[in-house]
């Protein structure tokens, strides 16, 4: 079959043109979590602190199995010998033989508190690595959320402050030509561009924000970024928490908090790090057992060997330890100390922060409403200005007045409604509830752009 290839090359090239101009997919909060778990430094070092973690329980078993070794030794051997006789003279002879040495040896534990305890402590320890883990893993969601809505937050606003720019533009335009009419004067003038040239620095600092924040979500993801898909204030669902009662929240959290489960952890670990100290005054018992095979040659014999079987128990007391054993319990409390300590100050801070994040969603009901009203009312406010100013009843100062009150009721509603969202993520993660089929609920809130 004969090829064009002309119109192979057309075919390739129509291809990658329909390719460049077809859009990317936007980015949104679920695709950039989903990516965040596999790329993201911060989770990667904690997954793979965990696994190290985990090798603690199999370490700990090890001290209570039997431990069996191999062992031995071969030597040449080379002997230089003089014989004296009676009569007088010597005879000098060198004799050249071969010696070795072989054991198999075993020793199980009977009785080693320490070892038993250190197998508690273990199993304390990864418990504590697993909640370390997931805490982690909870806290990546809320950080990327963070950024995320930091840089929807920047771009709503940079939108905001660009509209209210080209407003002050055109009322700075109307001024001027209304002054070359003698219909205005120079202070109209003077307030318009004075308006006009804060709105200019504020869409600077505005997008060295937005710029900022995008640069913190690829550094998440390690890759450029596609248009990030929109908060959609028409999915949004304004809801107060379920269960609506503080209480109940911090109850959960103070039960299931992966941060409180790791610090419990903690505490368990350090308590069995007490007895552990203690457990140096105890005895200790092994069962040993070995099997010995030598052969051993020498100047007057030759290719002798021994075999040798021992096995029974051994038992070691402590006596005395130069007060080292008193000194390590008196630590081991020290520490215990400061993990209940440290327990307490997680159970409180933990509290503090499932209120604030609570009150957040109760009152941030209140606040996207109230705010959404106030865009309305600063809307109407504007075109009853205009209306005015029309009329000759208001002026150039009044309509600049109205158009800064618009744009901050919409600066303040988007920063409502970005925190509502945040206060909930945060509210889930402090009770341990925060995953992906989670995050893909409040992803759902978000639309393309690109479509």
């Amino acid at each position: 079959m004969r090829v064009d290839i002309s119109l192979l090359a057309t075919a390739l090239m129509s291809a990658g043109m329909l390719s460049v101009s077809l859009p990317a997919q936007a980015d949104n909060l679920l695709s950039l979590y989903r990516e965040a778990v596999q790329v993201d430094p911060a989770y990667l070092a904690a997954r793979a602190g965990a696994e190290a973690g985990r090798e603690a329980k199999p370490q700990a078993l090890a001290q209570l199995l039997p431990n069996v070794s191999f062992g031995g030794n071969y030597y040449k051997n080379s002997e230089d010998s003089e014989d004296r006789f009676v009569a007088g003279g010597s005879r000098f002879g060198e004799n050249k033989y071969s010696s070795h040495n072989y054991s198999l040896g075993l020793s199980q534990p009977l009785f080693r508190a320490s070892s038993y305890i250190g197998w508690k402590q273990a199993q304390a320890m990864v418990e504590g690595v697993e909640a370390d883990l997931q805490w982690t893993e909870q806290n990546i969601g809320v950080r990327l959320a963070e950024v995320y809505f930091k840089a929807l937050l920047a771009e709503a606003n940079l939108e905001v402050t660009k509209a209210q720019r080209d407003a002050y533009l055109t009322q700075l335009d109307y001024a001027q030509k209304a002054f070359q009419a003698g219909a205005g004067t120079r202070t109209d003038i003077d307030e318009a561009r004075a308006q006009l040239d804060l709105a200019a620095a504020q869409t600077i600092e505005q997008h060295s924000q937005l710029n900022y924040a995008l640069d913190e979500l690829k550094a998440i993801i390690d890759r450029p970024l596609t248009p990030l898909a929109r908060l959609n204030p028409e999915r949004m669902q304004l809801v107060r928490p379920d269960p609506d009662h503080l209480e109940d929240w911090v109850r959960k959290a103070e039960e299931v908090n992966p941060r409180l489960m790791a610090l419990r952890a903690s505490v368990e670990t350090a308590n069995l790090q007490v007895k552990k100290a203690m457990s140096g005054h105890l005895p200790t018992v092994d069962f040993v057992a070995q099997r010995v095979q030598s052969e051993n040659d020498s100047y007057s014999t030759r290719q002798v060997k021994y075999e040798n079987t021992t096995y029974g128990l051994r038992f070691d007391v402590p006596l005395f330890a130069g007060g080292a054993t008193v000194s390590q319990v008196r630590q081991a409390r020290a520490e215990l100390e400061k993990a209940q300590q440290q327990l307490e100050e997680g159970r409180r801070a933990i509290g503090l922060m499932v209120r604030e994040q609570f009150n957040g969603v109760a009152q941030g009901v209140l606040w996207v409403r109230a705010y959404e009203q106030a865009v309305k009312s600063a809307e109407q406010a504007l075109a009853s200005t205009r209306k005015g100013f029309s009329g000759g009843t208001r002026t150039t100062l009044d309509i600049l007045i109205a158009e800064q009150n618009l744009a901050n009721a919409r600066r303040d509603l988007n920063r409502g409604r970005y925190d509502y969202v945040l206060s909930r993520l945060k509210l889930l993660t402090y009770v341990g509830e925060l995953n992906e089929a989670e995050i893909a609920r409040y992803n759902d809130w978000l639309e393309d752009r690109t479509q």
